[in-house]
């Protein structure tokens, strides 16, 4: 794989998706055109196109992409709900990320208040950073959720955990203890961590979307998949959501029971995906091969799988990261050589919601920003 080339494609998305959205955030694009559809303060996840723009000024030192990021990060720091998982996600890369590669005071502020409000949502008995009542742009009333006699698959506020928890909450919280060295931060995050590996990694590698608990006691009362086919089969994206927040649990502590999660949860990934490596939307939907992709999966497992530590124990993993992101760019990631009339550096088939048929198979801003960080970082340009 040429990474410079592939970054640069990355790179030419992040310009021309700036010159198409002006000061709204893209959100996901139609595969076919590159256009983009947008939000105007990033929803859930507007984070990522900060911390492209910040790529795209880090690499190239073009002053307008800075200038964008700044924009877009006081936005996103103000319009994310802070009862959610995903402030943590936005404040970390609009603030902690923006912070190391400007030295700019006011993102390292933002970082900081991401950590301090994850930390105050943090529920005690649950050991969870909850879901929260963060509006998601999508349609939630059509998500595939539990048995009617269950209770409604809608928002579920403080009573209602999600696998995505572990990499949308966990990383400011890292960053913030190194910031800081207030033991508050780690502690918290282990302590996430650590309930994760109970609630949400199941005995065969799979995952559970969901674990739903009493808000009083923080006893755990179900598990179920919203996003999946069924509760029996698997969410990709969740897959994915839950190995990169275990490689970073694992590089932060070096603790021995989140490399052995994330074995397991790699092992389950690898053995039920096509030969590329990128799966299906659900591991095991009963319509494969003729389901769509989800790219998104993958590359949150190859941006997490890339990070870990180099020590022998890792080998194996980094290896199937690497290995990942080289299909990801083989397959997926439009040119720059003219064979091809879309927009180059465009991560195609991404899944966002496969049960209500949503944005099945899309560009997706998150993908984006996880693919263009794990080669910038193979490029060097990020630590």
């Amino acid at each position: 794989m040429d990474t410079e080339l592939a970054l640069s494609r990355v790179l030419d998305r992040v310009a021309t998706t700036l010159d198409a959205t002006g000061v709204r955030f893209p959100y996901y694009a139609d595969t076919a055109t590159g256009e983009w559809t947008t939000t105007g303060d990033g929803n859930w996840c507007g984070g990522h196109w900060v911390g492209l723009l910040l790529l795209a000024h880090a690499a190239t030192d073009e002053s307008r992409f800075l200038h964008a990021a700044r924009r877009r990060a006081e936005t996103v720091v103000a319009s994310v709900e802070q009862a959610s998982m995903f402030y943590g996600l936005n404040c970390h890369y609009a603030g902690f990320r923006a912070y190391d590669l400007t030295g700019e005071e006011t993102f390292r502020e933002y970082g900081l208040r991401g950590a301090d409000a994850t930390v105050e949502y943090f529920h005690q008995g649950a050991r969870q950073v909850p879901l929260g009542t963060q509006p998601i742009d999508a349609p939630a009333s059509n998500f595939r959720g539990p048995d009617p006699e269950d209770g409604s698959s809608g928002p579920s506020g403080d009573v209602l955990g999600a696998v995505d928890a572990i990499q949308t909450s966990l990383p400011v919280l890292w960053r913030a203890f190194h910031e800081t060295g207030d033991p508050t931060y780690r502690d918290t995050a282990v302590s996430h961590a650590d309930r994760h590996l109970d609630w949400y990694v199941r005995d065969d590698g799979r995952t559970w979307h969901h674990a739903e608990f009493d808000p009083a006691s923080g006893d755990l009362l179900r598990q179920y998949n919203e996003l999946a086919y069924s509760d029996e089969t698997c969410w990709a994206r969740g897959q994915g959501w839950c190995i990169a927040g275990l490689a970073r649990a694992y590089a932060e502590t070096g603790a021995g029971r989140y490399l052995d999660a994330l074995d397991a949860t790699v092992d389950y990934y690898v053995s039920n995906t096509p030969d590329d490596l990128v799966p299906y939307w659900d591991f095991e939907h009963p319509d494969a091969p003729d389901v769509p992709r989800d790219t998104s999966s993958a590359a949150l497992v190859a941006y997490g799988l890339t990070q870990l530590p180099e020590d022998g124990a890792t080998e194996p993993l980094r290896a199937t990261g690497e290995s990942v992101l080289e299909s990801i760019v083989a397959d997926y990631l439009t040119p720059t050589d003219g064979t091809d009339r879309r927009p180059p550096g465009m991560v195609t088939d991404g899944c966002y919601n496969g049960p209500a048929s949503f944005a099945v198979s899309n560009e997706l801003v998150w993908t984006d920003y996880y693919v263009g960080s794990a080669l910038a970082r193979r490029a060097g340009v990020l630590d």
